[in-house]
């Protein structure tokens, strides 16, 4: 994707996971064609950004190299599957997400699918809760949930091979739907918007779904898992995780999360923290979140202006500037335009660029809502970083 400071180029990890030789990879391209980051994005990829129209296919090459490049782009946009990060072997997830990948990688009557139609698949309730799906599958005591988003009913499954056979179903119902729509000139929407009308498998009846109301896990050790750490917006120095991959343990890989934090594997390296910390770099503040109580977990921000050619205006800094202020338990969200890139949610206050009268942009201020929510007034940047403790007054 084109954009202010050059191509995005999105990679989706094979199954949420990459080997330490993939994540050196990324990191390598990053600083040799790229701007020298990455981006944790809220669907589990990675992205580089700032890649030369011309490098582009020296990008693609050493992708495909390690693994990281599918076939073609149509199997891409249709591998938008985002895996429980922090499932357990029992419980079935990376199988399932094999089959449905599988069964997409060949259904090559799905073109009509909207570019986000997306999938998530979970080892408990609500641990994806957060996580935007048109169909989620949920582990169960005997099997699957297969649950399209905008019901409060799901189907209960007893296999993969079910799961993925009703999935198919209804991604292909979808898209005739859309392809409908587009021949009237109407865009698709989502599965939210048509779950009422979804077909029933033969044979198969709706059930009573009790949704788990889950948040994203803080960072720090995941038991029987490894170790979560943050990135700051997302957004993590090449550098930086040069640094970490040499300091894991050879055995050791990563796994991509929805939540811009990083899973690394090491089952043995159990609190007190482990003996690869400190080279790792994970002290290092700036680089780095490995708190629960850092202010910058309650902060998200797109890419902005002059990164991103539709921002009327900045948003990284303005974030983590404001980040101190941001109450436990709010959540303030910086964007560049009324898209909501970042963050598709609710937060307590949004505050979105808009061209000015003057030379720079203003903020529209939104109170417990959406990117392209309607805003309560509008204030100049400098309004803003003079009085940030009025964003989360009581008035």
């Amino acid at each position: 994707m084109a954009s202010g400071d050059g191509l995005v180029v999105r990679v989706r990890p094979p199954l949420g996971r990459l080997t330490l030789a993939q994540a050196r990879r990324l990191a390598r391209l990053a600083l040799a064609h790229g701007n020298g980051a990455l981006e944790l994005s809220s669907r589990a990829n990675v992205q580089l950004r700032g890649i030369a129209p011309g490098r582009h296919s020296a990008v693609l090459r050493a992708l495909a190299a390690v693994g990281l490049l599918d076939a073609d782009a149509a199997r891409e946009r249709r591998r938008n599957v985002v895996l429980d990060p922090l499932h357990r072997p029992h419980e079935g997830v990376a199988a399932m997400g094999r089959a449905l990948q599988q069964a997409l990688d060949s259904a090559d009557d799905l073109q009509a699918l909207p570019a986000k139609f997306g999938w998530a698949i979970e080892g408990a309730p609500g641990r994806l809760a957060g996580v935007s799906a048109d169909i989620r599958l949920q582990r169960t005591s005997s099997g699957w949930l297969v649950w399209p988003d905008g019901r409060e009913q799901a189907l209960a499954v007893r296999d993969a091979q079910q799961a993925v056979a009703v999935c198919l179903q209804w991604a292909r119902w979808f898209a005739g739907h859309a392809a409908r729509c587009r021949t009237q000139g109407l865009r698709p929407g989502r599965m939210a918007a048509v779950a009422r009308s979804l077909p029933l498998p033969p044979g198969m009846a709706w059930q009573a779904l009790h949704a788990a109301q889950g948040q994203a896990p803080a960072p720090g050790w995941v038991p029987g898992l490894g170790w979560l750490a943050g990135a700051p917006l997302g957004r993590l120095s090449a550098s930086a995780l040069a640094r970490l991959l040499r300091a894991l343990p050879p055995q050791a890989g990563l796994r991509a999360t929805p939540w811009r934090m990083l899973l690394l594997e090491d089952t043995a390296a159990g609190p007190p923290r482990p003996v690869w910390w400190a080279a790792a770099g994970l002290d290092h503040a700036a680089e780095w979140i490995t708190s629960a109580e850092d202010p910058r977990l309650r902060v998200s921000a797109c890419t902005g202006a002059p990164g991103c050619a539709q921002a009327l205006g900045p948003t990284l800094a303005l974030a983590l500037e404001l980040a101190p202020q941001v109450p436990p338990g709010a959540h303030l969200h910086v964007t560049g335009c009324a898209k909501g890139c970042a963050r598709q949610a609710p937060a307590t206050v949004v505050l979105r660029a808009e061209a000015g009268d003057g030379p720079g942009p203003v903020y529209a201020v939104v109170r417990q809502g959406r990117a392209g929510d309607v805003a309560m007034q509008r204030q100049a940047m400098a309004a803003v970083r003079d009085n940030p403790g009025l964003l989360f007054s009581e008035k």
